[in-house]
């Protein structure tokens, strides 16, 4: 009795294409990210030719993309941190979209425009209508 009200009280609150959405979203940033990580000796070689300022910022910047997609596909994917974890990947996705002409090797990941845009709305879709963050749970029980 008390399994069916959790199980009908869940799927109430989580609609099941919402679910898949996000666990296939969660999907598709991680295989971006390690797409990220197969393309890194681009940016290597990008590190090499420049001044040492510019070749720390890339470096940093690199890593925060890695861990973004990395982290934030596991919090996607378990539903946990949903809300922050979509908020993190925002940036790295407009980011990306806003400087794709920057080099279509560098940004190789992300050189279809189509695929980052339909990963920013389904971002924005998950973060709009998701309810399956940890704040919203506290937040009920008061």
């Amino acid at each position: 009795m008390l399994s069916h009200h959790v199980t009908h009280k869940g799927e109430r609150r989580h609609p099941l294409w919402l679910e898949i959405t996000r666990i296939v979203l969660s999907l598709v940033i991680l295989w971006k990210g390690l797409e990220f990580i197969a393309n890194i000796h681009v940016f290597t070689d990008f590190m090499m030719n420049s001044s040492v300022p510019v070749a720390i910022l890339l470096s940093l910047l690199v890593h925060i993309i890695i861990v973004a997609h990395i982290f934030g596909a596991i919090a996607l994917f378990t539903g946990s941190y949903v809300r922050a974890a979509c908020i993190l990947q925002m940036p790295v996705i407009i980011m990306a979209l806003a400087f794709r002409g920057l080099a279509a090797d560098i940004l190789n990941p992300y050189a279809a425009v189509w695929v980052s845009l339909a990963i920013l709305c389904a971002l924005i879709l998950v973060l709009l209508k998701d309810k399956h963050d940890t704040l919203d749970k506290a937040n009920s029980k008061n």
